[in-house]
């Protein structure tokens, strides 16, 4: 089996076409009967629903034929299935088994059976014949229909009498030669696997698929029934309603802020309506670029609801207050025009710095740019939405809303008690500058020490409600072993109360997405709901220190008991399932099909042991396990057994071969086909098509003294015995030999537990290079999701830079002036990256993907306070001349104050808004909360911005006025414009 990854957005088909083009080349480099095929048109990620084929009196060969002869038809008919392959059971199967002293008897050789049978089994057609003025159809009807057909082939004659089949052997039907199984807590069963086609949608292929099998289900014979055990849709229903919860909670949330700053009515409609009209407007581009509703793309939604508020809840409050303060002074409309244009310039660029700040994220490449893509044209789609809206449709609204009598912000509650806070600390910050930006200097530095014991990861790791077990065992073990072991396990599994069902797996289903050996299990453990696990006591170290008849007031107040975690459940499922010669791996359905596709092991990290001998590369895997099992972190070791497999091979003797007249095929047909067997022909039974396979008796091949007493067909008609023409060995051999880009390859697989997995690849991998000696022509390589890490983290270190300059053009465009650019770049930012890393510290998660992503979103969102005071700053220092250096501080005291509210707005429905991400704990939380924490820790503590932006400026105009001051003493007279 071949694998071809592709380079990414290479078109899936037009790779499948170039694929093709070199198969019609390959063919001609290939034995003679070796037919290469291409795969479906799908990967291992697309196996999104399993199911069984249950029945009472019915056996796994009945069961069988069912699935693959009827099942599997009408769900191949789906819409968007690629494939539906069978698993476990028996495939029907004629059985000739031939007894070779008879052949000797009757004169009949191995080959003349074969051939018999073969001829013995066409219908053939004739054309017609009229007559009566009707056409009739000629047929010639030779099907094998039932096991009396097979055992009436004649294969000879012996004295003028027929010789058939069932004078030289038995017919039987069995099972055909499996390389799977399947086991349903304990008991072996039937059942299918359902792939969906490339680039469909999971849900609607999983929605059409279960419609089919209702539609279906009268047509299987009685008592049959198909039983799904793994399907994706309760996992996307479960992700989609954990983010929809926390959509409504924020929408709620937000709108009560605003209700709470503002105390008006009808302005509180006007900026809540920015809600809906942008989700909408989200959704539809969505649709039009074809981007499905998923976990990123609704979290990209979810992180910009508190941002979608913010341009209408400027604007609506400058027209708002402006309104209030010029009631007779001009007309209304001119009023709300003025207002609308004294804050449009800074609305527009503000969003648009934002826009251009999260850029980066549209840059991934890889697993992460199909991750995170949706979740930036949503959030670009949202925040679009909403300055479009804020621009055009705010202010008129206005005009028809904003009416009566409207109480200025200094009669409004809640404006006043912020006042009352801010307008004194912004004095005392104006005249201690240096004290002042030592705090958040301070808190930089802090961050900076926090930020350096964080972990590193790809992607925090999504609950999928399910678990796949993956033990592998040495591959000597046979399929009846393996299968009994399983067996074991799944029973031990289904033990435990949390567990809902368990269908264990080993060996390849008949698919080419399943490459898997018959050492290696995948049992899919499904679990109940939350709230029927077990519960844990809980216990409070503290109370050892506390008098005893102070507990109950502290029991009455702490919970008593918790529910068990997941990890604490594999941890003991692990503990019980410690069966000597089998290596536990842990991990989850999905996650497993992700890190086969990309890095070709089944476990989260993983090292490559590369060479040109497969027992050299074996024993370096050993030794890197050896090496690795004191590392911190390490779980599931195993180095895989690439050798190991027990052979008995027949080397065939030339010189001897030719004395008897024999040629090597004549001895390999023996041995392929007499002794293994061969599917000489299929049978026609109606719709229904089961293969025909002729082998000597089993008793006459099922140990080894038996294979030593095999006859060879001579020349002349002898019976030659196997052991005269070759020797037989006992060798070990590799039970599946694995390469990668034309070198021979061998997997150590780990998983990382307690720690981040960066620093434990840095760490593996110096105990390897100096624990294990690699010869020469041989090398290692570390794998698994880090790399894409890795990668991403290179590509940012490009791409954020390059934004933050773009933000630094657009701002300086607007403003001219390069200090006030450097004072809203880096009031904001650093603070809010340190708000963010102290969060990240304080909840135990690690830098990742997702967290960087959660960084890169605030960039902009942090610079809109700072534009909008400078904005007025600007603004009141251009119509006044300064005379004194307290006249510049009181200015930037009232530019402060004129500006609070909606700053202090913004900032709480976008930190407020984002907290119901972080307090929820369904499916797809532990995705969105990383992406959701720098953004609430890093708005949180770039509120300090609206003083550093004015003590910042302050400072500055200070200096030129002083500046000035010094050249002309005249100035503090006539004044200055700074």
């Amino acid at each position: 089996m071949i694998f071809i990854i592709f380079q990414d957005g290479i078109d899936f088909y037009w790779a499948r076409s170039r694929v093709l083009e070199r198969l019609n080349f390959v063919q001609s480099l290939l034995p003679r009967d070796v037919i290469p095929r291409l795969g479906p048109d799908a990967t291992g990620l697309g196996q999104i629903f399993w199911y069984t084929v249950e029945g009472p009196g019915y056996d796994l060969g009945q069961l069988r034929s069912i699935q693959d002869w009827y099942v599997r038809y009408q769900l191949n008919a789906v819409e968007g299935v690629s494939e539906v392959a069978g698993v476990g059971g028996f495939v029907k199967q004629y059985q000739i088994d031939i007894d070779p002293n008879k052949l000797f008897a009757y004169g009949v050789t191995t080959a003349g059976v074969y051939e018999a049978v073969r001829k013995s089994n066409i219908d053939v057609g004739a054309k017609v014949v009229e007559t009566s003025s009707m056409e009739f159809i000629i047929r010639g009807l030779g099907f094998i229909k039932n096991v009396d057909d097979i055992e009436n082939i004649m294969v000879g004659s012996y004295n003028g009498v027929p010789v058939f089949i069932k004078n030289i052997g038995t017919v039987q039907v069995g099972g055909d030669f499996r390389r799977g199984a399947l086991d349903k807590e304990g008991a072996e069963v039937v059942g299918g696997i359902v792939i969906m086609r490339q680039g469909e949608n999971p849900l609607e292929v999983i929605k059409r698929i279960k419609k089919k099998i209702k539609e279906i289900g009268p047509g299987l014979p009685e008592g049959v029934k198909i039983v799904p055990f793994y399907d994706r849709e309760g996992l996307i229903y479960r992700v989609i309603d954990t983010l929809r919860e926390a959509l409504i909670e924020e929408i709620i949330i937000t709108s009560v802020v605003v209700a709470l700053f503002l105390l008006h009515v009808r302005s509180i409609i006007i900026c809540i309506l920015g809600f809906p009209i942008s989700i909408l407007i989200s959704f539809l581009g969505m649709y039009f670029m074809g981007i499905d509703s998923n976990i990123m793309s609704l979290t990209g939604i979810a992180i910009a609801i508190g941002e979608v508020s913010d341009m209408s809840i400027i604007m609506t409050e400058n027209i708002f207050r402006n309104l209030a303060e010029q009631k007779d002074k001009k007309p209304r409309a001119q009023i709300i025009l003025d207002a609308s244009k004294e804050v449009g310039s800074s609305i527009f660029f503000a969003a648009l710095t934002t826009i251009c700040m999260f850029f980066p994220v549209f840059g991934l490449t890889g697993q992460e740019g199909k991750l995170f893509k949706p979740l930036a044209w949503t959030k670009t789609f949202a925040i679009g939405a909403s300055v479009v809206m804020a621009i055009t449709l705010v202010p008129i609204l206005c005009t028809y809303f904003i009416k009566g009598k409207l109480k200025p912000m200094e009669e409004n509650f809640t404006s006043r008690a912020l006042l009352r806070g801010y307008e004194p600390v912004l004095r005392w910050v104006l005249n201690h500058k240096r004290t002042f930006l030592a705090i958040p200097l301070v808190i930089v530095i802090l961050s900076a020490f926090l930020a350096k014991r964080l972990g590193r990861e790809f992607m925090p790791p999504l609950d999928e409600g399910s678990i796949l077990f993956m033990p592998v065992m040495l591959p000597s073990v046979s399929l009846t072993e393996a299968l009994k072991i399983m067996q074991k396990q799944d029973m031990i599994i289904k033990s435990f109360p949390e567990i809902d069902t368990v269908v264990g797996k080993l060996g390849r289903a008949d698919t080419a997405t399943d490459p898997a050996p018959v050492e290696m299990f995948e049992t899919l453990v499904a679990l109940k709901p939350e709230n029927e696990w077990r519960k844990k006591k809980i216990e409070y170290t503290f109370l050892n220190h506390v008098p005893s008849f102070l507990h109950p007031m502290f029991h009455f107040f702490l919970p008593d008991e918790r529910t068990i975690t997941k990890q604490e459940l594999i941890q003991e499922m692990d503990e019980a399932m410690r069966i000597p010669g089998v290596a536990n791996i842990w991990t989850q359905p999905i996650v497993n099909r992700i890190d086969m596709l990309a890095t070709g092991i089944r476990t989260s990290v993983g090292v490559k042991v590369f060479g040109p001998d497969l027992n050299v590369i074996q024993q370096l895997a050993l030794d890197v396990e050896k090496a690795l099992k004191a590392v911190p972190g390490v779980a599931d070791l195993y180095a895989e057994r690439v050798t190991g497999k027990p052979y008995l091979e027949y080397k065939i003797k030339r010189e001897e071969i030719a004395r008897y007249g024999v040629n090597i095929r004549d001895v390999q047909d023996i041995i392929e086909t007499a002794i293994g067997g061969e599917n000489i022909t299929t049978t026609v039974e109606g719709r229904h098509r089961y293969p025909v396979r002729v082998r000597y008796m089993r008793e006459l091949r099922d140990n080894f003294d038996a294979l030593k007493r095999i006859y060879v067909p001579g020349s002349t008609g002898q019976q030659i015995p196997i052991t005269q023409v070759a020797d037989i060995h006992y060798v070990m051999g590799p039970a599946m030999i694995s390469s990668e880009n034309a070198l021979l390859r061998a997997y150590v697989l780990m998983n990382v537990r307690g720690r981040d997995p960066m620093s434990f690849v840095e760490e593996a991998s110096k105990v390897v290079s100096q624990k294990v000696m690699l010869p020469h022509g041989y090398f290692i390589q570390w794998s698994g999701q880090f790399e894409n890490q890795i990668r991403a983290r290179k590509r940012l270190q490009i791409l954020v830079p390059l934004s933050q300059f773009i933000g630094f053009i657009l701002i300086f465009m607007a403003f001219k002036s390069i200090p006030q650019t450097m004072f809203i770049l880096f009031a904001g930012i650093p603070t809010a990256i340190a708000g963010g890393v102290i969060l990240l510290y304080l909840f135990g998660y690690n830098f990742s993907v997702a967290v960087w992503v959660g960084f890169i979103s605030i960039f902009g969102i942090v610079d809109d306070d700072s534009v909008l005071i400078t904005t007025y700053i600007n603004d009141l220092f251009g119509e006044r001349k300064m005379k004194s250096v307290q006249e510049i501080r009181n200015t930037i005291l009232l530019a402060g104050t004129r500006r609070i509210r909606p700053c202090m707005m913004t900032a709480a429905t976008t930190f407020i808004g984002l907290l119901p991400i972080l307090w929820s704990t369904g499916a797809g939380s532990e995705v969105a909360k990383p992406m959701a924490i720098p953004s609430i820790g890093g708005m949180a503590m770039a509120l300090i911005s609206v003083f550093i932006v004015p003590c910042l400026n302050a400072w500055h105009k200070e200096y030129k006025f002083k500046k000035a001051l010094k050249k002309d003493p005249g100035i503090a007279e006539t004044g200055i414009l700074v």
